[in-house]
Formats: C-alpha cells, structure tokens, sequence
C-alpha cells in the first residue's frame, strides 16, 4: 500500500479551481497602446492565484473574432467562467459570438459594461439588439454608479466593481504652486475633442504667456487637424505633441504638468482620471456621460461644460490663482483613487466569482 501526499486547500485554492476563467477583450501591448481593464483585471486575478486565460491581441476586428471565436471553442476544457469585456460599436459581433459560444458549452457568462456609449445604444434603433444580448449573461458588473443608473432603466441588475489601478505604479507628486502647465492624453480622435484642448491654451495665453501644453496619444483621423490649428493660432510653442504615453512617461510628464485636462464628448468613469488622481495632478473635465458619478466638482475636480473651452480655462486660471483650493482637491482626489487600488477591488472579484459557484 502506498500513502500518496495530500494537503488541504485554502478557501481561495478551491474557488480557484472552480472558476478558471477565460478573459475575452481587447489585450493591446501596454508600451504601445493604454492598458485596457481587461489586461489589468486579468494580471490581477492572476497575482491573486486564478488560472487565467486570455482573448485577444489582434487590433484587426476580424482576427480578433477569429481569435476569440477558436479559443473559447478549442480550449473549452480550460475554462468554467467566461468574463467578457462589453462595448458598443463594432465590439457588438465578437461579445455576441462570446455569448452564444459560453452558453453553448455551459460556462457561466459574465458581462463587464465598459462602454460609455452604451447607453445611447440603448436608447436607439438597435437597442433591443444590446437588452438581448445582456440578457444572457449569468451576471453583469459595470465601473460606475452611471452605466448601473442606465442599464436599471431596462430592468437590467449589475453589480458595482470599480476599475482598477495599482498605485505602486504611480509616484505621487505634492504639488506646492500650480502653474500654467496642462496636460492632454487621450486618442486624437473627435470623440475626444482635441481640438477644444488647443481652444483652452489659446484662451489661456492671454493671461498666462508661458502656458505651456503636452499632448499624448495616437493619431485615429484629428491629429492633422490638430496640428494645423495649432500652427493657425501660433501655438507652436506653447503646445507639444509626443505620441503614446506609457506608465513611465505619465510619471514623467506628471512631474511637469500640473492640470489634467480632458475634453471628451462621451465618457463613462476613464481609468486616467483615476491615474490622474494618484499622481496629483488636477483633474478638469467637460461634463458628458458618467463623469458627474465619478468627479465631485470642486471637491475631486473641476466640471465644466461640454465644448466650453472658455470655462475650462477659466476654470485652470481659478486653480492657479487659489492655492488653497486646488491643494484640497489634489489631497481628496487622492484618497479617492486609493478606493480603486488593485487589493481593494480584488476582494470584490473574489466575491462575486466565489457567489457562482453557491
């Protein structure tokens, strides 16, 4: 007779092994492309002893699909939970395909809503399209009291799991003096208004000469236009344009900018604000989607309104010009982003996976 060696497993090992989990979402090189949720949700699973698998790493939407389509077929004896990323737009074909492949092979199906344009899609000729498919799933999280608000509008239940961060990443800078100093990181594209970005340091120099802008991220249609009004408003000078701006280089440019500006005419709850915030950079942001059930205004940034880049400039020179003020909301900005550290929010992944398995 041999006594084979045996140990007993942790409450966690034994949720582990029930619930391997196959991540379907966009994974982009994070030194070549913002990190998404989906690759930081899943490295922090896997830091947490989940068996992770993920999908995918094609930019191409019909690799992508291919990709996603053959990995949760051929490899559908490696995972008991799928948890898939949720967009609008041309995201729709592959989170359908993941749907129906889940249910096919009787995984539990999790939606995480990212989307801010979700909602609009709700309310438009193909909204029964969206309901049909987010019934499927066995649960659905979102990272905001907003997308929860408009999916409860449909009789759709979801589960509030913020986005994470991991603080370590980032080196809070205690800023004394703000100065004129404006940061700008998001794609050039018109959905995110670039061109308002310039607008706002153009109405700035009027009062403060040595205002002084960096503007990050890659070029999807507006950075041409962006370039020639900064040349048509002499702005040369005075704005900078830099590419694709990784961990390290928002460490950088944190150091010698001051305010964040972002001039978005759809968002949700965007992980920079929360980047933002640990860094302690001032956070200014036009007022669309979710952004009122993310920032306090005047209390964890500045609001203003949508395309008004007179106010958001009125609004950095208040900022300047009151010390007090901006040292209050650099200080509960935060401590609001230590709530969306990556050991905080974990422990509310754990349990809601641990909850499918009752």
């Amino acid at each position: 007779m041999y006594w084979l060696p045996c140990r007993f497993f942790t409450s966690k090992e034994k949720q582990s092994l029930k619930n391997r989990l196959l991540i379907v979402g966009l994974f982009s090189n994070p030194d070549k492309a913002p990190a998404t949720q989906a690759f930081v949700l899943a490295n922090a699973l896997k830091r947490h002893g989940y068996e992770v698998n993920t999908v995918s790493g094609y930019v191409n939407r019909w690799l992508r699909l291919f990709d996603i389509t053959f990995t949760m077929i051929a490899r559908a004896n490696r995972y008991d939970t799928a948890i898939v990323q949720f967009y609008s737009g041309s995201s729709f074909i592959w989170q359908y395909i993941a749907a129906i492949i889940a249910k096919l092979y009787r995984k539990k199906l999790l939606f995480t809503v990212h989307g801010g344009g979700v909602p609009d899609k709700l309310k438009s000729s193909i909204g029964k399209r969206y309901l049909s498919l987010l019934q499927k799933a066995d649960l659905i999280t979102v990272p905001s009291q907003y997308l929860q608000y408009e999916l409860n509008r449909y009789n759709i239940t979801s589960l509030l799991i913020e986005n994470i961060i991991s603080l370590d990443n980032y080196k809070f800078q205690n800023k004394q003096q703000i100065k004129p100093s404006v940061l700008w990181m998001r794609a050039f594209s018109d959905i995110y208004n670039p061109l308002m970005a310039v607008r706002v340091v153009n109405e700035l120099k009027e009062k403060y000469p040595e205002v002084k802008m960096v503007m990050g991220g890659p070029d999807l249609g507006m950075l041409h236009a962006t370039q020639k009004l900064i040349s048509d408003l002499k702005l040369e000078t005075n704005i900078e344009l830099v590419g694709f701006i990784n961990i390290e280089k928002k460490n950088h440019y944190a150091s010698v900018c001051d305010v964040y500006i972002s001039t978005n005419k759809i968002d949700n709850a965007p992980v920079t604000f929360l980047e933002m915030w640990a860094l302690g950079l001032l956070v200014i942001s036009t007022d669309v989607g979710g952004i009122q059930y993310l920032v306090d205004n005047n209390q964890t940034g500045v609001i203003v309104p949508d395309e008004d880049y007179k106010q958001m400039a009125a609004a950095i020179g208040r900022l300047i010009e009151d010390r007090y003020l901006a040292q209050t909301i650099i200080q509960r900005a935060r401590d609001k982003a230590k709530t969306y550290d990556e050991a905080q929010v974990v422990q509310k992944w754990e349990q809601l996976l641990g909850s499918l398995n009752k």
